[in-house]
């Protein structure tokens, strides 16, 4: 989980920040959002495709500062409560913020080969009643207050 991410910062803007140090070396992504003011919430589940890739990416910007959109804030990251691409297609694939606009849903990456890197079709949702159930509890699930969970992705 990358955490203190600047509130301004888009999905494709952090895409490009990881791409600077590990290029097409993640298959996940998950921005979250605050649909009321369009701003993120400061944290994001990433995953990187080898741990290699996370070392990487850890010793290059953890603790550094951001130094964009005039943000003093500092990068961390902690271990989320869902690892791996499989277990967070899983977590997030029978959610309604799939039903959000493209730019506030989770990514995904090809792991490997020729498109490594490069965008993977989500696969649809399994569990209709899941996802139902998680539309009946969207604000509490998506509120733009505090962290649920923990893992490895960047929060704020």
């Amino acid at each position: 989980m990358i955490k203190n991410i600047p509130n301004k910062m888009s999905d494709k803007d952090l895409m490009s920040f990881i791409a600077k140090v590990c290029p097409r070396r993640i298959d996940f992504m998950y921005l979250r959002m605050d649909f009321q003011n369009g701003c993120n919430v400061g944290y994001a589940f990433v995953n990187f495709i080898s741990v290699e890739d996370l070392l990487h990416f850890t010793k290059a910007r953890l603790g550094v500062k951001w130094n964009m959109y005039s943000s003093e804030k500092v990068l961390q990251m902690c271990y989320a409560n869902y690892q791996g691409k499989e277990a967070l297609i899983e977590k997030f694939k029978n959610s309604c913020i799939m039903d959000e606009q493209e730019s506030y849903r989770p990514k995904i990456f090809y792991s490997s080969g020729s498109k490594q890197g490069l965008p993977e079709p989500f696969p649809a949702p399994t569990h209709l009643r899941r996802k139902e159930r998680s539309s009946n509890n969207r604000g509490a699930l998506y509120a733009g207050n505090g962290v649920r969970g923990a893992g490895l992705t960047v929060v704020q």
